[in-house]
């Protein structure tokens, strides 16, 4: 999609009559705890994920460029038809850079409009998390986002907008200890299928090295979420999700452990997460990063089967590397989207990042109470 054609869609939105610009007040008592997930949408190989659609998993193509230690070529989770930019000397900064930018501006359409879920004249941030090298390079793709929302009528309200390194911890990523705006656009981005991530120190013990080796097929992905930050004092919203900070849990090197032993760990972490008396009942939909890595599967497809014999795990979990292959830094944001995907009000989520050798996640999306659940009755 051309630059113009993002104008023309963003255009095509904007009221007859245009409000008065008033910023919403700036606040730096927000909960560093806890967020309200509104809506998500994401940009993937497989497709578009939004909260009514989950597209069938990729299948991933031969790579024309990007070769594996044996010289054979490697199967890669790529895009097509993304936005058509000129910028020669972001190209010249930083190559991956400039994929990075053209999968921003590809799912930038689908990821303003999700403030349309806000009340009229409500302000936001916006925080781009985007793994690049150059500092250079990450102002420009800031000036570049920061031009066609001023563009729209989006633009009267966007107070901050910043980039991040890293987006693998979205509390941490969306802290605003000086203060921001009561709603937060992330969008998180990343592409894996480049000669060096394939080699990086953080990937090569993820990503499949040669052409019949073990490991994910890098992929990319732009995803976009829209949060609200709860105030330390204000009450869980009636409505979306609140998601807390993930339980984070190391442990000694997955490859070193034997299954049993993984497996009465995750079990125990999983108890201490998502209690059996947890009032909520049981999650409705699982989410798991890297499924297929070696040992994963039976770490964690026993448990949860255990755990919650209620949720059918073909239907109801989903593995992001088994939908468009491994996304790097996108992956927490693509996973709360795939989590939202089809997902009821009332209905709750678990996240599970097991992709690291000595670190285990877990997140949970939590729907509001029933007032039935509140008052203690049952109706089963």
């Amino acid at each position: 999609m051309s630059r113009a054609s993002i104008f023309d869609l963003l255009h095509q939105r904007q009221p007859i009559s245009e409000p008065e610009t008033v910023a919403s007040p700036v606040r730096d008592d927000y909960d560093a705890d806890r967020l309200q997930l509104l809506d998500g949408v994401a940009l993937t190989p497989a497709g578009l994920v939004s909260s009514d659609s989950l597209p069938e998993a990729h299948t991933p193509a031969l790579s024309s460029s990007l070769r594996g230690a044996d010289g054979y070529g490697l199967l890669v989770h790529e895009i097509t038809g993304l936005a058509e930019v000129s910028e020669p000397e972001l190209a010249r900064l930083e190559t991956k850079a400039l994929r990075l930018h053209k999968l921003v501006q590809s799912a930038l359409v689908e990821a303003l409009m999700l403030l349309d879920r806000l009340p009229e004249e409500t302000g936001y941030d916006v925080v781009l998390s985007a793994p690049v090298a150059s500092g250079e390079a990450a102002g420009i793709l800031i000036d570049r986002l920061r031009a066609v929302i001023a563009d729209t009528h989006y633009g009267d309200w966007l107070g901050e907008i910043r980039h991040s390194q890293q987006g693998s911890d979205p509390h941490t990523t969306l802290a605003s200890p000086d203060g921001g705006m009561p709603y937060v656009l992330w969008i998180s981005v990343d592409s894996v299928a480049n000669d060096k991530d394939l080699v990086s120190p953080e990937l090569r013990n993820v990503l499949v090295q040669n052409a019949r080796g073990k490991g994910l097929y890098p992929g990319e992905a732009a995803a976009a979420v829209l949060l609200h930050r709860l105030t330390e004092e204000g009450a869980d919203p009636e409505h979306g999700w609140t998601l807390e900070r993930a339980m984070v849990h190391e442990h000694p090197p997955r490859a070193t452990r034997r299954d049993y032993e993984k497996r009465k760990a995750m079990s125990q972490m999983l108890g201490e997460f998502w209690p059996e008396d947890d009032a909520l009942g049981a999650p409705s939909r699982i989410v798991i990063d890297a499924f297929g890595l070696p040992g994963r599967a039976v770490e964690v497809g026993g448990v949860t089967i255990e755990r919650w014999p209620e949720i059918d795990t073909i239907d109801d979990g989903i593995g992001v590397d088994g939908l468009c292959g491994w996304v790097g830094e996108a992956v927490t944001g693509l996973m709360l989207v795939l989590a939202l995907a089809e997902l009821k009000p009332q209905e709750h989520a678990v996240i599970l990042g097991v992709h690291a050798e000595r670190c285990s996640r877990m997140w949970a999306l939590r729907g509001p109470v029933s007032e039935a659940t509140d008052a203690g009755e049952d109706h089963s």
